[in-house]
């Protein structure tokens, strides 16, 4: 499993995960908004999922997706992507 930490901002979205399955733990101590989708949203789109401070999801998808998030507050900060 490979684990890495992606650095979010309120202002784009960043690809977090291409992988078939993972999890993503919250530490931003923002609100984090995610949604798959198969190309970088525009950084005015704010339609996701919420994952709340502190908090981690999981997901698995066949065949893979991209995963992008963003923070909803500044100023952004770290989410732990554990991949496999």
């Amino acid at each position: 499993m490979a684990t890495s930490t992606k650095t979010l901002s309120a202002d784009a979205w960043t690809l977090v995960s291409s992988a078939v399955s993972g999890t993503m733990e919250n530490q931003t101590g923002q609100l984090v908004i995610y949604r798959a989708a198969a190309a970088l949203p525009a950084p005015t789109e704010m339609v996701g999922l919420t994952l709340e401070r502190d908090k981690s999801v999981s997901w698995s998808f066949n065949p893979a997706q991209n995963i992008y998030a963003r923070a909803l507050g500044q100023p952004g900060g770290p989410l732990v992507v554990v991949e496999g």
